[in-house]
């Protein structure tokens, strides 16, 4: 395995970058803020992303990218 670059920011700066690249994702705006809460709970929990595939979204999640 590589080695893992160790990015330092804050939670509001990751909140920040999560929401500037799901917006154009989410077509309800009422759902911006689930999705950015999701994502970065999904984040934090498994610290890697490769963990899960991409295409694998919780059913509430799957309804705002519609």
């Amino acid at each position: 395995m590589g080695r893992r670059k160790v990015i330092r920011t804050t939670l509001g700066e990751l909140v920040v970058a999560v929401t500037d690249e799901v917006m154009p994702l989410v077509r309800d705006p009422s759902s911006l803020y689930m999705v950015v809460s999701c994502v970065v709970n999904n984040v934090l929990a498994h610290r890697q992303l490769r963990e899960q595939s991409p295409r694998e979204y919780p059913s509430h999640l799957g309804k705002a990218f519609r």
